[in-house]
């Protein structure tokens, strides 16, 4: 059977989390790394919802993304 990953090939991820001891909130979100846009649009609309705080894109792309190996 053939595998179809090689075993020293490397994948990476973006991550992006919330962890607000005030609200208890943990939201932590993964995507593949081509998905970024969705990922900031979808992380700036549970803040602004869930913490009533604005944020551009561009501060949560600089400020909370990280890439993370999967």
């Amino acid at each position: 059977m053939a595998n179809t990953r090689q075993s020293d090939e490397k994948l990476t991820a973006l991550e992006v989390a919330c962890d607000t001891e005030v609200s208890g909130c943990v939201f932590r979100m993964r995507t593949e790394v081509d998905d970024r846009e969705r990922l900031l649009e979808i992380t700036c609309d549970h803040v602004s919802e869930q913490h009533g705080k604005e944020f551009s894109l561009e501060e949560i792309d600089d400020r909370h993304v990280t890439e993370v190996e999967v």
